[in-house]
């Protein structure tokens, strides 16, 4: 069976999503851990959150498609 090459859009798109969710994955983990008061209870919460946006960022900027 031959392998199928991807499409260029779905690569493309795939880095692009990588790179946002890395940028609003570390913009959230920084403003969260820079101002814990504000945030409230919930602050550990974000910055957990902000810590896995930016993981799954890398690993679809690192990915590749087969």
């Amino acid at each position: 069976m031959s392998k199928s090459v991807p499409k260029f859009g779905v690569v493309f798109a795939e880095k692009v999503l990588g790179i946002l969710l890395l940028a609003i994955g570390l913009l959230l983990s920084y403003d969260t851990y820079g101002n814990q008061g504000a945030a409230g209870t919930l602050g550990s919460a974000f910055l957990l959150i902000g810590i896995i946006m930016a993981a799954f960022g890398i690993i679809l900027i690192l990915a590749k498609t087969e």
